[in-house]
């Protein structure tokens, strides 16, 4: 939040609070010598009643606060924050849990290093910004709607468990339907159609794929007609394997990043490839990077805080007034 000034010109009225201030301080010491020069000490005691001369100063000095708050009112002070739209906000980690993903060519596997990189991201994402949480395998789970509770969506990566098969297609339709079912419009009688920005985004994270369910090509055209831009990552070597637990058979499964980048270019968003742990963290890092301008811009919401200013002046010669009725009456 920032404050400022429409009419920033007008503080030269400050100018003139600040004349009467030394004003006041050419009196005091006027008054001073005039006192000094009244030879009859003891007529002087009967004439001038004593009175807390510190009293006389506050009085005066709440006199000044009020006009100096006055012409800071004058100069229509404002105060600017930035919000994001709710349409704006919300963000749907697509998460592969096929069992390519226990292969151990990223340390200490690609599984154990995309849940940390994953969770490092989200603590990284604006806390304004719901997230939510789909593992797909051979079948898609929503597992967290879009939500701020950080919390819950590190708990829910944490439990992520390895299935057989990935269904790519299936899980992008189903991210897109998670977005567009939760986007509503922003004012009465506005619809969906009316709000140029997207519903939000989709961040891909897959080592192959599509092996079972609709295809990429197609889940990525049906992100792309509701406007949603899809960002992914091809996560793994070409060297990567698993050994099959029941025949000990050891299976290839080296990361395919070609369909993840069409599915990207389809829908407008970026694709990016990772062999490491590191290079997983910068590539989330690029993604956030770019998540602002591909939801819409912040919007600026500007109030103007004159009254606050003018209503505390007015208070401010409210408590002078009194404290001068009370604490100076009977004062010359």
């Amino acid at each position: 939040m920032n404050l400022e000034l429409m009419h920033p010109d007008r503080l030269w009225l400050l100018g003139a609070v600040a004349v009467m201030a030394m004003a006041y301080g050419a009196v005091l010491r006027w008054r001073r010598a005039a006192a000094m020069r009244f030879t009859q000490l003891d007529l002087l005691d009967q004439v001038v009643p004593q009175r807390p001369s510190s009293r006389r100063h506050v009085v005066a000095a709440l006199q000044l606060l009020g006009l100096a708050a006055g012409v800071v009112a004058i100069a229509r002070p404002i105060t600017t924050t930035i919000e994001r739209t709710e349409s704006e906000g919300r963000i749907v980690v697509l998460f592969d849990v096929s069992n390519s993903m226990a292969a151990e060519d990223v340390a200490p596997t690609r599984l154990a290093a995309a849940q940390q990189a994953a969770e490092d991201f989200i603590a990284q994402v604006a806390d304004d910004i719901e997230i939510g949480l789909v593992s797909f395998s051979g079948s898609v789970a929503v597992e967290v709607q879009p939500t701020l509770d950080r919390t819950t969506l590190a708990n829910a990566i944490t439990n992520l468990t390895l299935d057989d098969s990935t269904a790519i297609g299936d899980a992008l339709i189903t991210g897109t339907n998670l977005l567009t079912q939760r986007q509503v419009p922003d004012e009465p009688g506005e619809t969906e159609n009316d709000d140029p920005l997207a519903p939000g985004a989709l961040v891909l994270l897959s080592d192959g794929e599509t092996t079972f369910g609709v295809p990429t090509e197609e889940g990525a055209r049906f992100a792309a007609a509701a406007g949603v831009p899809v960002f992914t990552i091809a996560f793994g070597t070409t060297g990567g394997f698993i050994e099959n637990p029941v025949t000990g058979e050891i299976i290839d499964v080296p990361v395919k990043p070609l369909p993840l980048q069409d599915a990207a270019a389809t829908t407008g968003g970026q694709s990016y490839e990772a062999a490491s742990a590191t290079e997983l963290a910068d590539a989330y890092q690029r993604i956030q990077d770019l998540l602002g301008d591909t939801l819409g811009e912040e919007v600026e919401r500007v109030s103007e805080n004159t009254w606050i200013w003018a209503g505390g002046a007015i208070a401010t010669f409210a408590v002078a007034w009194m404290l001068s009725l009370w604490w100076l009456r009977g004062m010359v």
